[in-house]
């Protein structure tokens, strides 16, 4: 957890990894049809009224729906990979870390794939996150633009504009990198991050190529 953060907000973070936590155990142990709100809480050590000051519903619990954080170190680190790495990876990585949730649980992210694997239909509440990203989001894909050369010299309403248009593309190619993933009934989840990384990383570069 951040050093800086206050009492109250370490308090708070830390119920809601535990809720995240619970979630994602109770459907991996007993299945989605029997993970409730309820059933969460209680593992969680909280009321159901707790859960809802924090989740819209299980299926936010479980997918780790919540409002989007980016670390000023960590956009930093992604502008500074611009220029060699490209820019079109620095954003998908970008992507994929504010997706990810801030847990302790080191296999969070593959076990929440294996719940997508298990229950493909649930894509449909993570993807539509994609629509609902902050401003925050926005602003640092602008400032990766910004340091994109191709990019050099636009206007504020241009960069804007490119940065909607990139996310897109990226944020697609995340999509689709999921859910072939999750049709490829994979026994297991590990290295299922670097993989989607890598495949949505591809598939995005293919299109602008295409495109180009």
């Amino acid at each position: 957890m951040e050093p800086n953060l206050g009492l109250r907000d370490r308090k708070r973070l830390a119920t809601r990894l535990r809720l995240e936590d619970a979630a994602v155990t109770l459907v991996l142990r007993d299945g989605l049809e029997h993970t409730t709100v309820d059933a969460i809480s209680e593992l969680a050590d909280v009321s159901p009224r707790t859960f809802f000051k924090y989740f819209e519903s299980k299926d936010a619990a479980i997918l780790g729906l919540r409002q989007v954080e980016i670390a000023e170190s960590e956009l930093a680190e992604q502008c500074d990979r611009v220029a060699e790495h490209g820019l079109i990876e620095c954003v998908i990585h970008l992507l994929l870390t504010v997706i990810g949730p801030p847990s302790t649980r080191l296999t969070m992210r593959e076990d929440r794939l294996e719940i997508l694997r298990r229950h493909p239909h649930l894509l449909t509440t993570q993807l539509a996150q994609f629509t609902q990203m902050t401003t925050e989001v926005t602003d640092a894909v602008a400032a990766l633009v910004a340091r994109d050369a191709h990019f050099a010299g636009g206007s504020s309403a241009e960069l804007a504009a490119s940065a909607d248009l990139v996310l897109v593309l990226c944020g697609g190619a995340v999509r689709v990198a999921v859910k072939e993933w999750a049709e490829m009934n994979p026994t297991d989840a590990d290295g299922a991050a670097e993989q989607l990384e890598s495949r949505a990383i591809s598939l995005a570069r293919e299109v602008s190529v295409k495109l180009s």
